[in-house]
């Protein structure tokens, strides 16, 4: 049968096919939503037996983590509870002893006393029988030991535990403490296990009337014990739910608590029977793994034998520090009552959404027939006014066929992009044919100029206007890049959604070639391509804007060649053009990308630095090490027609920095700058402000100065001394000095500064730290001045170099100075920058025996945290505090306070610039019992220190 589809027959034929389609729709949406109902059903039924068992898991997971917790608390109550009955015994013990002493020492000899008090003692027993009081003296002798008798009167200060532990001087040490805090813990023989040792901790009391100490103590593990049995009693009582209870296990597997079946207890899981014995094997296997939920069988409390077993789940755990695993368990039964209540109320549910379902289906197959008879009658007219629209549409398509071949290149997509047809001028400016592109995206020409943000740009032109126009670079088949002007214009249909974009565009290569020489004439020198006055006028506009938003300093340079004249009129002027090209090329090597070289005409040149330091010192250096480059770079020799020749520049230089100068104004005084350095003799540079030029010519000499310095030996160590309380001296600072040949002696605020800018302070440090240390050495070889120490002063750039410490210890061997006699001094200001690296190496020199004192204490940021990882050994008081510790309280206070402070952390104090008997008065009294200043010496060299 052949079927004719026009105005008759379609609406027809559409009808059959819609009534068609609508049966089976609705009879596929009917089999979908059974099969879903009863999917979602099952889920249902899973879910809830997945909420239930999570309910019940976070209720184990509850009571296991409230049992752990309890166990957790009671284990660390250990030790405080054997401290707390310590002190109770041994202050019975010392009342006794002080009651015998009062009652007794008026009539009986010393050791009459004695020795009742020590009879007294010796029998009295404690803790289960296992305490005892003990007797030292404060020597280390044994006065009264029960349980070895035989040691009494014997001297153990050395003796120490399995660890290192030194057991007597830790006893005494802890006599000194205040009352209820003289406890000491050390290792000692088990009494069940005699060749092994174990925790012990003892509480002692000084008692004044015979020197002596008291004492008593007991084994941790004991107590440890008996925290066990408490918990386990605890446990026992612990129920929750109808069946919920906990049991713990040991490592060997063995029961130490069943709270069901009391007959269990302390049996291993081959001594029971085979279902508790099977449930136990998988409890210890889950705690071995770490640990979990597991399920097993179990016999029912209070059945018969022969009953089945119930199911039970179970939250394994261990306690790691008492070695016990825990089992936190519960029949599954209580949750079975729920189970059932849930589902049967999901079923009713989901018989009530099938019925909805059956009438929503019968609904939607009515409107469907009603809809489709509908459609087919509008359908009919809409058919006729179609074709006669086509008919109108052809025609348009004939007009816009022949407009597409035009020389415009021309290339349509689709939404997606992919090329669809493309005209003969697209394939004659991009050199790919219609097969070679269609199929493809526009990406085919990208040529990576171009980023996302432009694209991005693009696409929201579109989506907003539905046009695009603009240049861009594409790239053609050949690989060649080239600027186009492209337009791209969204179609749409009648429902104004975009079905297609139409894109033309026009090769520009030709105009764009001709603005770019354009511009390049205008902004550029022919000569030497370098920017000309106009664009180098315009770029130091945008510099001194630049500066006034960022506060940075900037630099111009007027640079003009030293008799170049002479090379034109030797050479003639096309020599001397090619002079020019090169010494432009030199001048952009030596400065940064960013900056800019110009020439102004003849064989003059100007640079613009921007982004220098915001100080005026600093970026008057930044410029002047440029200059120095570009003096070096043009002074090299270069072949002109094979004949070498060496030219030199003179430099002017000014610093701006955005404010309301010109930049004209700025070119004069570049150029005043540069004809100063023409007078002073050429080849050379100088700035425009006197005094800073000054500056920056001063601080060169001193720097050449004390490099000369270093060489010829012009630096010299003196040392100032350091004494105690008696004025005995005890040691001295080692102190750098430098004496000039011209200037005499410079002070230290002046060239150490100097160094550590330049960084001749590294070279510098380690000649002083070399030359103490060789006077060090010297010391211990004299009698009388061995038990000198010597004080040095590190620089931060010093401590923080890798090999610092493998550096001071190789001096230390090579001078063969007493590594325990020398002490580095430190600020707090070079420990703040890198504070772990500065412990490290702190650390690994005081391994061997070298000293550290914090200098200039209290006068930076003082962190406490950070002094108590410092491994110091001293604190220097601040000469700031010194001065005014007479008159001012608060300095004393501050004084006091740092002595407090090192009292407390074992470290010395010593106090600098001492300078009046009052000033060492006043240290004196608030604890600090050494001293340095000049009322006990000024820094001197050795010779006349030795005198």
């Amino acid at each position: 049968m052949h079927l004719t589809a026009n105005e008759a027959t379609m609406p027809r034929l559409h009808l059959i096919g819609t009534l068609a389609l609508v049966l089976v729709v609705t009879l596929a949406m009917a089999g979908f939503y059974s099969w879903q109902n009863e999917r979602e059903q099952r889920s249902a039924f899973e879910r809830i037996e997945s909420v239930i068992t999570r309910q019940q898991n976070e209720r184990l997971g509850a009571e296991m983590q409230s049992a752990m917790d309890y166990l957790e608390f009671l284990r660390l109550r250990t030790e405080e509870a054997l401290r707390r009955n310590a002190v109770e015994q041994v202050d019975s013990a010392l009342q006794v002893a002080q009651a015998i002493y009062d009652h007794e020492s008026s009539r009986h000899p010393p050791k009459q006393v004695q020795k009742l008090i020590i009879e007294t003692l010796r029998p009295v027993r404690f803790f289960d029988d296992r305490g005892y009081f003990f007797i030292d003296d404060m020597q280390g002798r044994f006065v009264l030991l029960p349980i070895g008798p035989e040691w009494e009167g014997r001297t153990v200060l050395d003796n120490r535990d399995d660890q290192g532990t030194y057991i007597m001087r830790g006893l005494i040490d802890a006599a000194r403490q205040p009352q209820g805090t003289g406890f000491h813990r050390y290792r000692w023989y088990r009494p069940d296990m005699p060749s092994v040792m174990a925790d012990k901790i003892a509480y002692v009391r000084y008692f004044a009337p015979f020197d002596w100490l008291i004492g008593a103590g007991d084994y941790l593990y004991e107590w440890e014990r008996l925290q066990q049995n408490m918990a386990l009693q605890r446990l026992r009582a612990l129920r929750f739910g109808a069946s919920g209870a906990i049991g713990v296990m040991d490592s060997d597997g063995r029961l130490l608590l069943s709270p069901n079946d009391a007959a269990l207890q302390g049996l291993l899981p081959a001594d029971v029977p085979r279902v508790q014995r099977q449930a136990l094997e998988k409890i210890r296997a889950t705690a071995q793994a770490g640990g979990g939920i597991v399920e097993y069988e179990w016999p029912r409390s209070g059945e018969h034998a022969n009953a089945p077993p119930g199911r039970k789940t179970a939250l394994v755990s261990t306690y790691a520090p008492w070695g016990w695993s825990l089992v936190v368990t519960m029949f599954n039964d209580e949750l079975r009552s729920t189970l059932h209540t849930l589902t049967e109320a999901e079923q009713q549910g989901q018989a009530r959404r099938r019925i909805e379902l059956a009438l929503m289906l019968a609904a939607a197959l009515a409107l469907g027939l009603a809809g489709s008879f509908g459609f087919s009658r509008w359908s009919r007219r809409l058919f006729t006014r179609y074709r006669r629209e086509l008919d109108r549409a052809h025609q348009d398509l004939r007009i816009a066929a022949t407009a597409f071949e035009s020389q415009e290149g021309i290339f349509v997509t689709d939404v997606t992009g992919k090329i669809l047809r493309v005209n003969g001028s697209f394939t004659h400016i991009t050199g790919y044919s219609a097969d070679e592109v269609i199929g493809q995206t526009p990406a085919l020409l990208k040529s990576g100029r171009h980023g996302p943000d432009f694209y991005g740009a693009m696409r929201s032109a579109l989506e907003a206007t539905g046009q695009w126009s603009g240049e861009i670079w594409n790239r053609r088949k050949d690989g060649t890049i080239f600027p186009e002007w492209l337009t791209v214009t969204a179609v749409k249909n009648d429902a104004g959604e975009v079905t297609h974009y139409v894109s033309t565009l026009t090769d520009i290569t030709l105009r764009k070639a001709a603005e770019e020489e354009i511009r390049h004439l205008a902004f550029y020198d022919p000569l030497t391509r370098l920017p000309n006055r106009r664009l180098l006028l315009d770029r130091l506009r945008h510099a001194l804007l630049t500066c006034r938003r960022t506060q940075h300093r900037g630099a111009l340079m007027f640079i003009d060649l030293d008799n170049f004249k002479l090379v034109n009129d030797s050479m003639g002027h096309d020599r001397g053009d090619l002079l020019l090209q090169e010494m432009g090329r030199r001048l952009v090597a030596t400065v940064r990308q960013g900056d800019t070289v110009a020439r102004l005409g003849g064989d003059e040149f100007v640079v613009v630095l921007e982004d220098l330091n915001p100080e005026d010192t600093v970026a008057a250096r930044q410029a002047e090490t440029v200059a120095e480059k570009m003096l070096q770079s043009l002074a090299s020799a270069l072949m002109l027609d094979d004949q070498e020749i060496q030219i030199s520049c003179s430099i002017g230089v000014v610093l701006f920095n955005g404010d309301s100068t010109r930049p004209e104004d700025l070119m004069k005084h570049a150029d005043l700058a540069m004809y100063q350095a023409k007078e002073s003799g050429r080849n050379a540079v100088r700035f425009f402000d006197p005094e800073m030029h000054a500056a920056v010519v001063k601080r060169m000499a001193l720097e050449q100065d004390l490099r000369t310095a270093m060489q010829d030996g012009q630096l010299r160590l003196f040392y100032q001394p350091q004494v105690n309380e008696q004025g005995q001296v005890i040691g001295a600072e080692s102190l750098a000095r430098w004496l000039h040949p011209e200037r005499g002696m410079i002070s230290p605020g002046e060239f150490i500064p100097l160094a550590e800018e330049c960084g001749l302070i590294l070279p510098l440090g380690q000649w002083v730290l070399h030359t103490a240390c060789e006077q060090l050495a010297r010391w211990a070889r004299e009698p009388g001045r061995e038990h000198l120490t010597l004080a040095v002063n590190v620089s931060g750039r010093q401590l923080h170099q890798k090999d610092f410490v493998t550096q001071v210890l190789q001096t230390l061997a090579h001078t063969g100075a007493p590594a325990h006699r020398l002490k580095l001094e430190l600020t707090e200001s070079m420990l703040l920058e890198h504070p772990e690296d500065a412990i490290s190496k702190m650390k690994a020199l005081k391994e061997h025996g070298v000293g550290f004192s914090l200098d200039d204490f209290g006068t930076g940021y003082s962190s406490l945290a950070l002094l108590r990882q410092l491994p110091l050994g001293q604190l220097k008081i601040d000469q700031s505090f010194v001065h005014n510790l007479v008159t001012d309280p608060r300095a004393a206070a501050i004084v006091r306070t740092i002595v407090t402070l090192a009292d407390n952390l074992d470290m010395g104090v010593i106090a600098e610039g001492v300078e009046t008997h009052e000033q060492r008065e006043h240290l004196a009294r608030g604890g600090c019992h050494s001293f340095q200043g000049y009322l006990f010496g000024r820094p001197v060299p050795m010779e006349e220190w030795m005198r």
